[in-house]
């Protein structure tokens, strides 16, 4: 796993949970504020609520996401996520370009572990 210390925007809404799936919005800055099909850059390991606060993010190793969308994500060893429109989530990508790798899908939970 690598784990580095970004931090939340300067001005704007905060509301990050523990788990999800961010973006970046600027230089070592992150967001759940996504739109779908962004990139996304590591998973946040702890909530934050407030502008330029400090939150560690994993950008390798297995995180698992909550997904949308009607279509799982696909386990195949090349199958990987984009963020979708709904914050901190991920879903399958329409076309183009993926993240990671995933290697578990639990339908049930609607969550998918993915290699990054």
């Amino acid at each position: 796993e690598l784990v580095i210390t970004c931090q939340t925007p300067a001005a704007g809404e905060v509301n990050i949970t523990k788990g999800d799936a961010v973006k970046l919005s600027g230089a070592y800055t992150v967001t759940n504020a996504t739109d779908a099909e962004d990139t996304v850059f590591g998973q946040a390991l702890c909530s934050a609520t407030e502008n330029d606060m400090a939150i560690p993010v994993k950008v390798r190793g297995i995180c698992i996401f909550p997904y949308t969308g009607a279509t799982a994500p696909t386990v195949d060893g090349a199958a990987g996520i984009v963020a979708s429109a709904t914050a901190g989530s991920v879903k399958t990508p329409d076309t183009g370009t993926s993240k990671g790798i995933n290697v578990k899908v639990d339908e049930t939970a609607s969550v998918v572990h993915v290699l990054l």
